[in-house]
């Protein structure tokens, strides 16, 4: 009698395209950090990952709006 293993978890991946996707994740990480569902640690290090990925995307909107006032002021 052969038992195969169950199939490998399946993680729902969040939409992170915009600053306030971003934000609703880490309130979701804080909810499961808060009800102990992922160890602390762990969700530090993912928070800091998203701080991170919600600062990238600020500045880049902020050269998308500064290069768009340059080029009005050019013209």
């Amino acid at each position: 009698m052969s038992v195969t293993p169950p199939p490998p978890k399946q993680y729902a991946r969040a939409k992170l395209d915009t600053v306030w996707d971003v934000r609703k994740e880490l309130a979701k990480l804080y909810r499961e950090a808060h009800r102990n569902d992922i160890d602390v640690g762990d969700a530090s290090r993912l928070a800091k990952i998203l701080v991170m990925m919600a600062r990238i995307m600020a500045d880049s909107e902020f050269e998308v709006r500064i290069e768009a006032l340059e080029q009005r002021g050019r013209h």
